[in-house]
């Protein structure tokens, strides 16, 4: 079970420490959802993708990002038919099936979701487990609460690549001729396999050393060169983006 998805790279993003790093993200996600203007939201979209391109590559990129197309396009389907009062963009048969204001509450919620998450994304793609648990303990956070949201973390993206091999297998016992998936199925095979990892994962976070009793002593991080510009650096680009949205 590979529960990481680090890769190996030599970019600024993955030089930075990860105390500013972790300060970014927490503050990124917070100001995607006080971003309103469209400046904003089309920053807190292709900031992190941007990034991303730069520190992993494209195909890493696009393997992340496409994880998230499935839920881009339901929300796209199924929020402007929630919304219908306003300006009229699309009518069929006297039904109003898309608004301007239901069109534009759609786009802000898929700039934002996708901000977080390919903020999150660039997180894990550019540290270890390990070292996430030693910012996280930097930060005073207890060892079984930091343990817990560096595990939680990292089986976001495993989910979601174990949902895409289950998909694709499901699709290829369709018929011939048939497209697509059937989704009920694929999401009980998911949730079948994430039980049986449950005791993997206790055994793993067992010989971490979560639930024993008594403090586990804090390792300490070196500050490394250029330290304090790397927090100049994130407090600038996201006042910056707190002013423009």
């Amino acid at each position: 079970m590979n529960v990481s998805s680090y890769v190996y790279g030599t970019s600024f993003y993955h030089k930075l420490d990860i105390r500013p790093k972790l300060f970014f993200t927490l503050l990124f996600s917070v100001i995607s959802f006080l971003a309103s203007s469209w400046p904003g939201l089309i920053i807190v979209f292709f900031l992190p993708a941007v990034i991303m391109v730069f520190s992993v590559g494209w195909r890493e990129s696009w393997r992340c990002y496409s994880r998230l197309v499935p839920l881009f396009v339901m929300i796209l389907l199924l929020s402007p038919l929630q919304d219908r009062g306003g300006v009229p963009l699309a009518v069929f048969n006297g039904f109003v099936l898309v608004t301007r204001e239901g069109a534009g509450s759609v786009l802000r919620i898929i700039s934002r979701l996708g901000g977080i998450s390919g903020a999150l994304m660039l997180l894990l793609l550019t540290e270890r487990n390990e070292d996430i648990i030693k910012g996280l303990r930097a930060c005073h956070l207890p060892y079984n609460a930091a343990l817990s949201a560096s595990m939680i973390l990292r089986f976001i993206p495993y989910l979601g690549l174990l949902f895409s091999e289950i998909r694709d297998s499901m699709s290829l016992r369709l018929k011939e001729g048939r497209r697509g998936y059937p989704i009920l199925p694929s999401i009980t095979a998911l949730a079948v396999a994430s039980i049986k990892m449950i005791p993997d994962t206790a055994s793993a976070l067992e010989e971490r050393g979560f639930g024993r009793s008594g403090k586990i002593a804090r390792e300490p991080l070196k500050r490394p060169r250029c330290y304090f510009i790397q927090w100049l650096i994130g407090a600038i680009i996201l006042f910056s983006l707190f002013i423009v949205g």
